[in-house]
């Protein structure tokens, strides 16, 4: 026990440091057993690298059978970093109240680190899109990296991602909707301007109507492939797309907290899209401890919570 509890620390530390990789994280190793470690990937030319926190104990059937993990892919957004995404989520711990795994993976720096890191989400933005980074296939490979080395149930993968990793996550709807269940956008939209999905994708989104990053309102590069009326028309652009994408019939909307408006479309052709207005709320992650989303309004969504359990009750079809 005292030797892995070491190896993860001098892991952490190395993560902590930033190394001297052109990702900003060090440590790489072949280590699946319980904790966080990170790994790489070939994509390409490139070595791509990512962390996988391993709960500390296996799922189970409520029999006491030993089931497969599902898998829950983070984003980060624009300039920021794996590890950052995980501290600012939470999601380690998360990880191991569900026994679900969850990746962080790191994007490119452009122009050899002259950049921040982000990702190519499709026509915008930033250098990732640029240089034409095969973030896709990235992701494609991860997936494939953890189902070789843990028992993988291919038909609960998920992404999460904020900002840039929004943007991101919605174009991985777009591109591997055969491959994943659900994604989750906080503070992101629809920068993928052929957006067609080969199944219907279950989405969960939040957004702050005074997010001054990303807007409120932001347009979605590929438009809705049917008229939406009723609720859904005032929703913003970006899930006006998967509501008419996955044919979604009318919303139900409630109000869970003071500043926040959740609105439920459940009847879509078998996936699910879930909207969070948070009113007044700025470009952050609700629910972070340790930034702007730990005041209100942003405080009034658990953003992690509500994302993992909107993923718990998704299986693709």
């Amino acid at each position: 026990m005292m030797r892995r509890a070491a190896r993860t620390l001098l892991v952490l530390s190395a993560l902590t440091l930033g190394g001297c990789h052109f990702d900003g994280i060090a440590g790489a190793a072949d280590d699946w057993t319980p904790g966080l470690a990170a790994h790489d990937v070939a994509v390409g030319d490139l070595t791509r690298r990512y962390l996988v926190h391993v709960p500390s104990k296996r799922p189970t059937t409520t029999a006491g059978t030993i089931r497969s993990y599902s898998l829950v892919i983070v984003l980060h957004g624009s300039s920021g970093s794996a590890d950052e995404i995980r501290r600012t989520t939470g999601m380690d711990s998360l990880s191991d109240a569900g026994r679900f795994l969850v990746a962080y993976p790191q994007g490119v720096q452009g122009a050899g680190g002259l950049f921040p890191s982000d990702w190519n989400a499709g026509t915008c933005c930033g250098e990732a899109a640029r240089e034409n980074i095969d973030d896709v296939g990235f992701i494609s490979a991860l997936i494939t990296d953890v189902g070789q080395n843990l028992a993988l149930d291919k038909r609960r993968i998920y992404v999460a991602g904020f900002s840039d990793g929004g943007r991101m996550a919605h174009h991985l709807g777009c591109k591997l909707a055969s491959t994943i269940a659900a994604i989750a956008v906080v503070s992101g939209s629809l920068k993928d301007d052929s957006c067609a999905p080969a199944k219907v994708v279950s989405v969960l989104a939040v957004h702050g109507t005074s997010d001054d990053q990303v807007p409120f309102d932001d347009p979605a590069l590929t438009d809705p492939p049917a008229p939406l009326f009723g609720v859904a028309a005032a929703l913003p652009p970006s899930i006006q797309f998967w509501i008419a994408a996955n044919g979604c019939g009318s919303g139900t909307q409630d109000q869970p907290a003071a500043d926040v408006l959740r609105t439920s479309f459940v009847t879509c052709n078998g996936a699910e899209v879930v909207f969070y207005t948070i009113e007044g709320g700025s470009h952050a992650w609700p629910g972070d401890p340790g930034g702007a989303g730990s005041q209100p309004p942003m405080s009034e969504v658990q953003a992690s919570r509500v994302i993992t359990q909107f993923f718990a009750r998704q299986v693709r079809r």
